[in-house]
């Protein structure tokens, strides 16, 4: 087979073009690394273990935003757009309380790197904002329309309302 001058840079510029793409889709998908409050858009409370207390079992619940270790979660990222949160007072994470269905509530339990029970899909839904779905599932993490201080958190299916889509920032931690 003879290759011609023309056909070698047709191929050349089809395997940058193909270096490219894949560089951009790279870029694209970034990694959430480090540790972040998580606060509903609607009634604007942070996602928090109630009471901060450690014990497993424990309810999660809306609170009102401060700049505790209780309301800050490191994210381990196990792929794609699906992490593992780790909160950073208690070392735990959060399940749903027994079968994952419309309606559970969620409670601490300590973190088990295989668990699907405890792994959550980041869907993109605006900048630094997401729907958090239980992975496996159709079912997103829901705050109670209220914006009391300690209601639950509980798992939905997807109504593309302020009350499944949560904001993420960084924040350090003063106690």
């Amino acid at each position: 087979m003879i290759i011609n001058r023309f056909d070698m840079q047709k191929m050349t510029f089809s395997a940058f073009f193909c270096f490219m793409l894949m560089f951009a889709y790279q870029v694209s998908a970034q990694v959430i690394a480090g540790n972040y409050a998580i606060k509903n858009v609607q009634p604007g409370m942070l996602l928090r273990v109630k009471d901060a207390h450690s014990e497993n079992g424990t309810p999660m619940v809306s609170y009102n935003p401060e700049n505790w270790k209780c309301m800050n979660w490191d994210f381990k990222h196990v792929d794609g757009n699906t992490y593992q949160l780790q909160n950073l007072l208690t070392n735990k994470t959060f399940q749903t309380k027994g079968n994952a269905r419309a309606g559970a509530t969620f409670e601490e339990q300590p973190l088990n790197a295989g668990s699907v029970q405890q792994q959550y899909v980041f869907e993109p839904a605006g900048v630094d904002v997401y729907m958090i779905k239980l992975k496996g599932t159709d079912l997103y993490i829901t705050a109670d329309k209220s914006g009391e201080v300690n209601s639950p958190i509980t798992l939905s299916a997807k109504t593309n309302t302020e009350n499944q889509y949560w904001a993420i920032y960084q924040q350090a931690p003063t106690m």
